[in-house]
């Protein structure tokens, strides 16, 4: 983990980590007065000092293979790991080992491999993206709401992201597929639109046009 000075580019310190590999992006959470910069990653969750580098705390749970970005809301950190692995809600502003201390709840599979969760309200928001089934948890408890089939099932089918527009959500898998859902606690498929192209990256909304960019071509969409 490096921290570098965002006005000069000077680097600030350097940690070295143990061969525990991760793809999600570092997120930085306030807890109280201090700061906390989380790495979900390979077996566990780190929180560090962005000050020191020092490690806060780590929970450990995750499984392997680690690459959604973890997402905060409600007092908890949501991390979600490996082939259809569990998705942990972690409370934030703890020392050391606080895996048998601050998961508030964790489910046991049918997490995302690549995708991240999306929290919306009091719901999260998953894709197992082997199975091409899309799970809401209530995101205070981790009671199932509700799982929708979306399309085939084909092994890391979704890559993008879900997003979360105009009170709807919308999952694209690698077919160019986006499934466009009603939110919890009415969660139910509404339809289905199709770029006809494969895709990997998650949209970019502006103003309000969706960019996708397929394996050929970077298509927008007006409303």
């Amino acid at each position: 983990i490096v921290a570098i000075d965002k006005e000069t580019g000077r680097e600030l310190w350097r940690v070295s980590r143990s061969p525990r590999p991760g793809w999600g992006t570092p997120i930085a959470v306030q807890v109280g007065d201090r700061v906390e910069v989380i790495v979900s990653s390979s077996r566990r969750i780190d929180a560090f000092d962005p000050q020191t580098g020092d490690i806060l705390w780590y929970c450990s749970g995750n499984k392997v293979e680690v690459i959604p970005t973890p997402v905060v809301g409600h007092g908890l950190i949501y991390c979600s790991s490996g082939r259809t692995g569990p998705t942990i809600a972690v409370r934030p502003g703890g020392t050391g080992d606080v895996t048998a201390t601050h998961i508030a709840w964790k489910t046991p599979k049918d997490s995302p491999f690549v995708p991240s969760p999306l929290l919306l309200g009091d719901y999260l928001y998953t894709i197992n993206d082997m199975f091409s089934v899309a799970s809401c948890h209530n995101a205070k408890t981790g009671e199932l709401i509700g799982q929708l089939k979306l399309g085939r099932a084909a092994r890391e089918h979704f890559s993008a992201s879900p997003i979360a527009v105009g009170g709807k959500i919308f999952f694209t898998n690698d077919d160019g597929e986006t499934f466009v859902l009603n939110p919890a606690p009415d969660f139910r498929l509404l339809h289905v639109n199709r770029l006809g192209e494969q895709t990997l990256a998650s949209p970019a909304l502006v103003d309000g046009r969706w960019y996708y960019r397929t394996a050929d071509h970077l298509i927008c969409i007006g409303e």
